[in-house]
C-alpha cells in the first residue's frame, strides 16, 4: 500500500504531517482532528462526536488506546474555556450588561482575583468551647473539696466528655 499524507491541526494554525501506510490510521486522525475541532467549537465530547461522526464506543477506545489523544483532548477543552471566558470577559466590559447580570463580574472577579474577591468560609466546630463552658457551669453548681476533685480526676477524660456530650445531647 503506497503511503500516504495526512495534515492535523494543531490550535495554533500549524500543521504536522503523519505518515502512514494504514487507511484505518489515517481515517482515525481525521476524525479525531474533526473531533477535537468540536470540542474546540462547543466544549462538549457529544459535539466532538456529532463532528466527527463517532459513536461513543470508539470515544473510548481513543481514550483508553491512543497514549496521545487524552491531552490533545485537554489541550482542546482548554482552547474551548478560553474562548469562553474571552467571550464573557467581553460582556462584563460593557457596563449595561455588569448591571443587568452582575453575577458575571462577580464571577470572574472571584477567579482572577480570589484573594481579594473569593468570599472566604470559615466553619468552627463549637464543641470544645461547648465543653469548656459546661465543665464552666458544673465547676460553678458544684464546688468541690479538693479531695473530691482529686478523686474525679481518676475518671478518664474521654469518660468525662462522653457523659458532658449525653446530657446536652438530651438537653437539646
Amino acid at each position: 500500500m503506497p503511503e500516504r499524507k495526512v495534515r492535523v491541526s494543531k490550535k495554533n494554525g500549524k500543521a504536522s504531517s503523519i505518515v502512514t501506510t494504514d487507511l484505518r490510521i489515517e481515517k482515525k486522525y481525521i476524525n479525531q482532528a474533526a473531533f477535537l475541532e468540536g470540542i474546540r467549537e462547543m466544549g462538549t465530547v457529544r459535539n466532538g462526536m456529532k463532528r466527527a461522526g463517532i459513536q461513543k464506543t470508539t470515544y473510548y477506545e481513543w481514550m483508553s488506546n491512543d497514549p496521545l489523544f487524552p491531552d490533545r483532548l485537554l489541550d482542546a477543552k482548554q482552547d474551548f474555556a478560553e474562548a469562553l471566558e474571552e467571550v464573557i470577559v467581553g460582556l462584563v466590559m460593557d457596563p449595561e450588561v455588569v448591571k443587568k447580570v452582575p453575577v458575571l463580574a462577580i464571577t470572574l472577579l472571584n477567579a482572577n482575583l480570589p484573594n481579594k474577591y473569593r468570599p472566604q468560609s470559615i466553619v468552627q466546630d463549637e464543641t470544645a468551647r461547648d465543653l469548656l463552658r459546661e465543665w464552666r457551669k458544673a465547676a460553678r453548681e458544684n464546688p468541690k473539696t479538693v479531695g473530691s476533685v482529686e478523686k474525679e480526676l481518676d475518671v478518664p477524660v474521654e469518660q468525662q466528655i462522653d457523659e458532658i456530650l449525653k446530657r446536652k445531647q438530651g438537653s437539646e
